[in-house]
């Protein structure tokens, strides 16, 4: 069998191999144990690097009692993406959703779309400067893909168009909330960060400094519907670039 693979992560296995984590459109996320990679001659090289796309041929073999591990048999460099890891902020864009992506575990009914959508975000990293709602957009529309996309522009309680933005988020239950429904409870969010994410909801511009709150926004969201994503080293990673201005 033959599949593409975005490698999300890899770490070593005795002093000659690796363990590969990567996504497949047919298969979710897979372990891979690739024998002898780290020699020279090995002829896998730079096709099983972390954040490469490739294709594989794979046969599956039993490995420590009633586990699996595939071992592929041959490996094909699509993309290494060079340009992107040239760009502190890009590499560090991609290893966040590369993460994002290996908590989030092995759902094959998904598979197929978050890898095309991955592959999509790197490609355009490859080609263009990271931008500043990169993050919020891609976290957005994986959400979608998982099913668990928060109601923004209309409320997710009484059904609404939330046409000056939300009174209020309520994650847990569904996204935005009116006014008439947040009734006297007090909103958990200040106006401005409402204000932009019922821009950000519409397609319209968001405040200068807001990017980062709708970001951390949809994370949490994520953390709540999926019980995941806790620890996120890349995430610390990217922000400590962000605030040194590399990239």
């Amino acid at each position: 069998m033959r599949t593409q693979i975005i490698v999300l992560h890899r770490y070593a296995y005795g002093d000659s191999s690796w363990i590969v984590r990567a996504l497949s459109p047919e298969l979710g996320v897979l372990s891979l144990l690739v024998k002898g990679a780290k020699s020279k001659n090995s002829r896998f090289k730079a096709s099983i690097d972390p954040l490469v796309h490739s294709e594989i041929e794979i046969r599956y073999n039993r490995h420590k009692g009633n586990s699996f591990l595939i071992i592929p048999k041959e490996a094909f460099l699509q993309n290494y993406f060079p340009k992107m890891r040239s760009n502190l902020q890009s590499l560090a864009t991609a290893q966040l959703m590369a993460e994002i992506l290996l908590k989030l575990g092995n759902e094959k009914s998904h598979a197929a779309e978050e890898f095309k959508w991955l592959l999509n975000n790197l490609e355009y990293l490859e080609l263009n400067t990271v931008k500043e709602n990169s993050i919020s957009l891609w976290l957005h529309k994986l959400c979608d893909i998982l099913g668990y996309a928060p109601t923004l522009s209309k409320c997710g309680q009484c059904g609404r168009e939330l046409l000056q933005g939300p009174a209020d988020l309520w994650p847990a239950l569904g996204g935005a909330v009116c006014k008439i429904c947040l009734g006297e409870r007090k909103s958990g969010y200040d106006p401005v960060f409402l204000q932009d994410i019922g821009n950000f909801a519409n397609g319209k511009n968001t405040g200068q400094n807001s990017w980062q709150r709708i970001e951390n926004f949809f994370l949490g969201h994520l953390r709540i519907h999926t019980g995941a994503l806790d620890n996120l080293k890349s995430w610390e990673w990217l922000l400590e670039i962000r605030r040194l201005g590399n990239g």
